[in-house]
């Protein structure tokens, strides 16, 4: 009994909102479609070409852009000129040969073999190759 009120209590409201006679509907819709539109004064009318293609204008603050600059200034100013050189800074400097062990033997195999095979000069190859302790004639 108390679940059959309940559903009852939920319903009415529901019904209550759609009983409209339906003369009234289809006489209000038929009305409404041979006016014509109000255009002027309408939010149409206020609408541009650039909310379309760029959507609305975002308000931002009128000392945005120089906060940011005075930022981005003060940034630049610390890390290039105040900033002291620290270890990864002096490792960044040094090449990149130095930093992977063997990576100057393969490329100067590689260098090698590539300008062999479209002949191009290898003396500079083959010179480093033999301070390294390499010697071109072993590679094959």
């Amino acid at each position: 009994l108390m679940s059959h009120l309940r559903v009852n209590q939920i319903l009415t409201p529901i019904v209550k909102l759609h009983s409209f006679p339906v003369k009234q509907q289809k006489q209000s819709s038929e009305e409404s479609s041979q006016k014509p539109l109000k255009y002027f004064g309408s939010q149409a009318s206020r609408w541009t070409a650039q909310n379309s293609r760029s959507g609305p204008k975002r308000d931002i603050p009128w000392f945005q852009p120089y906060v940011v600059n005075f930022s981005v200034a003060i940034f630049l100013i610390y890390f290039c000129l105040i900033r002291e050189e620290n270890d990864i800074d002096q490792s960044l400097g040094r090449s990149l040969f130095e930093h992977v062990p063997g990576l100057e033997e393969k490329q100067l195999i590689l260098s090698y073999h590539y300008n062999k095979e479209n002949g191009l000069p290898t003396g500079d190859i083959e010179m480093r190759m033999m301070e390294l302790g390499l010697k071109p004639e072993t590679i094959g």
